[in-house]
């Protein structure tokens, strides 16, 4: 214990120096041991944050090397853009192609008399909306009823909809309002054309499928829904067009390379490849050039990525591990097993190789090599030259790939339970379309307005009502192929990206859903018996493939066949052995799946961290265990020095007393003789 020291002794005594002295001995050493552990585990912790930072932001850096979509990026140049933009996914194909946009897809609109005032009194009544195809010609005026309105035909896939308009909503505002609140996919606006307020009835949905039909519900006698007073001053259908057709309702229309192409909307994908087109205007008999080529400059960018956050992360490790002879000095984490295990794993995987059959199988081969300090050099030019010579190569050097040995079976992707190997694979049963087979007809057939007309359901979605071109068709191949050709024209299947392909078998037609397996389905919904397409036809789902990858039964959906965490696609006619699929994960996806090691919840930066945090908190309560200790000598000090103050202020007062008394005896006198 410290020597003490104290300013005086009995009733003098400096007890408040004399405690925290004794505090301060009891306190001190333990509390700069406490101090210094800290500032070491603090360290320790903030070396881990920053650890943590770079092994995310290299891992982030790997997760967009391991798919195809980092590597195939695609351009789009188009000659006159004024026409028309577009975008490319990586699964689109290089190619140019001649566009032509003949016309844009246009909302239906309507547009009412003119009213005096915003508050101007419609009419009661109720107002009914359907959507569908309208032939109409407005002719020169709609007010000359020179107009006409031949025949509207229902869309199938949108219901009726209605709105009430009663006293609290029979205004030109108050109809306005009650369309817009009830949602129904129809948008009113009032605009003053200077004669008046005229009320602007649209679709909210572009094409001819969506066009208006609106009825009017007044009641009371026999034409009073059709007459040009009340509510009835808004129907427009067969028997009354009282309101102007300001713009028709029509489909996109473009070629691609001379074939003809409808959608109802302007942003057109599945026309060509993974292409998306957003359509501009409209110039007939001008087409424009498209081309998409493939671009190298995301790949070598993202490459370049994963070597810098690779260089950052082992700067990073280096300087936190590392031992300075000079200064004696060494980094926060020298001697820490974490780190270095896990750097090591990691350099494992740089420098190793990939064994794909591909030309390029390991980083140094495509110009990034490893220098003394750990780090990696990047030899732009000859990865540049690599990605030229065989882009697939290098790309497969990164991500995730099956090679199969069978022509017709391909990889499609892995999941995160695949596992590098060799695996054979065993087809049981080839997938199948969904079919419908018609009744038995004999040719010729003459394709007329009684027999024209009918709809179907492919894989689940309705078509609209197909039309056939009137004819006399005496080949049945001929009449086959004009089926197949307004199915697959039908806007909802091709919006869908589902088609059929259509045959006649001896006697009768049959009609393929283009995909396959168990949602494979095609079914009659309108009927038309001239072509055999009635309630009698067979309809068949498809089937689902079935088989084996390695030594694990898989699960089929279509053609896909999965199992052992690969997917395959499997074509072809054949059943039986398939031939092998080699399986590699590729450098990215191998790094990908260690670094979510690492940074997950049970990963060994959290379980250091956690240790750490853990050891911090434990010195908080030994720092409260110590001062609860030390309070509690204080306490018992100062009892016991207040204690001694007390007897020595008792002794003080009867030293005195008896100082007193002695001065008071009588002094004796001793006379010297001489």
């Amino acid at each position: 214990m410290a020597s003490l020291s104290a300013a005086g002794i009995g009733s003098g005594l400096d007890v408040n120096s004399l405690l925290q002295q004794i505090v301060d001995a009891e306190r001190g050493p333990k509390e700069s041991q406490f101090t210094l552990k800290e500032a070491r585990l603090q360290a320790e912790l903030s070396a881990y944050g920053s650890l943590k930072g770079a092994v995310s932001t290299f891992q982030l850096a790997a997760s967009k090397l391991k798919s195809s979509i980092s590597f195939a990026s695609n351009t789009v140049n188009i000659a006159n853009k004024d026409l028309l933009s577009a975008t490319a996914s990586s699964v689109a194909d290089e190619g140019s192609y001649s566009l032509e946009v003949q016309s844009l897809a246009q909302s239906h609109s309507l547009a009412s008399v003119a009213f005096s005032e915003l508050t101007s009194v419609i009419g009661n009544g109720t107002l009914t909306f359907d959507f569908g195809t309208t032939d109409y010609d407005p002719g020169t005026d709609f007010q000359t009823a020179d107009d006409t309105y031949t025949s509207f035909t229902s869309n199938p896939d949108r219901s009726s909809q209605s709105v009430v308009i009663d006293n609290s909503n029979n205004t030109v505002t108050g109809v306005r309002d009650a369309i817009n609140s009830a949602n129904i996919g129809v948008t009113a606006s009032i605009v003053d054309d200077g004669s008046g307020y005229r009320l602007l009835i649209t679709s909210d949905d572009q094409g001819l499928a969506n066009s208006l039909e609106i009825t009017v519900e007044e009641g009371g006698t026999a034409g009073e829904n059709l007459d040009t007073t009340g509510l009835s001053q808004l129907a427009f259908n067969s028997g009354a067009t009282n309101v102007e057709q300001t713009q028709a309702s029509t489909d996109a229309v473009i070629t691609v390379n001379g074939l003809s192409i409808s959608r109802e909307s302007n942003t057109i994908t599945g026309a060509i490849h993974g292409v998306t087109l957003n359509l501009r205007s409209a110039d007939i008999g001008n087409p424009t050039q498209l081309t998409i080529s493939q671009s190298t400059d995301n790949a070598e960018k993202n490459i370049g990525s994963f070597v810098t956050a690779y260089n950052e992360l082992v700067t990073l490790y280096n300087g936190l591990t590392e031992y300075n002879p000079d200064t004696g000095q060494g980094g926060v984490l020298l001697g820490d097993n974490a780190p270095r295990n896990m750097i090591n794993q990691i350099r494992r995987e740089i420098g190793g190789s990939i064994n794909n059959g591909n030309t390029y199988t390991s980083l140094s081969s495509i110009g990034i090599t490893t220098q003394r300090d750990g780090t990696l050099a990047l030899d732009s030019s000859e990865l540049s030259n690599a990605i030229k010579n065989d882009f697939s190569s290098v790309a497969e050097l990164f991500y995730a790939i099956g090679v199969p040995s069978d022509s017709d079976v391909s990889y499609i992707s892995s999941g995160s339970s695949a596992v590098e190997g060799n695996y054979a694979v065993r087809v049981s049963a080839l997938a199948t379309h969904g079919l419908l087979t018609a009744e038995v007809v004999t040719a010729p057939i003459t394709i007329d307005g009684t027999n024209n007309t009918f709809s179907l359901s492919v894989d689940g979605v309705s078509s609209s009502t197909i039309t056939l071109t009137q004819a006399a068709y005496a080949d049945m191949d001929v009449l086959a192929q004009e089926i197949e050709d307004q199915i697959n024209a039908a806007a909802s299947l091709s919006d869908a990206g589902l088609g059929v392909t259509v045959s006649y078998v001896t006697d009768h037609f049959e009609i393929s859903s283009t995909s396959y397996g168990s949602d494979s389905t095609v079914s009659i919904v309108s009927q038309n018996s001239s072509l055999g397409f009635t309630a009698n036809a067979t309809e068949t789902t498809g089937t689902d493939v079935s088989g084996t990858i390695g030594d694990k039964t898989g699960s089929g959906d279509g053609q896909l066949l999965t199992a052992l965490g690969l997917t395959l696609e499997i074509s072809g006619n054949a059943t039986g052995s398939r031939g092998r699929v080699v399986y590699s994960q590729g450098l990215a996806g191998t790094l990908d799946s260690i670094l979510k090691q690492f940074l997950s919840a049970e990963g060994q930066i959290t379980s250091k961290t956690d240790r750490i945090n853990d050891q911090i908190a434990d010195i908080a309560e030994q720092r409260i265990t110590l001062n609860k200790r030390v309070a509690a000598i204080e306490t018992r000090y100062r009892a016991q020095f207040t204690a001694l103050d007390a007897l020595m202020g008792q002794l003080n007062t009867t030293s005195n007393f008896l100082q007193q008394q002695l001065d008071a005896l009588p002094k004796i006198q001793i006379r010297s003789r001489n």
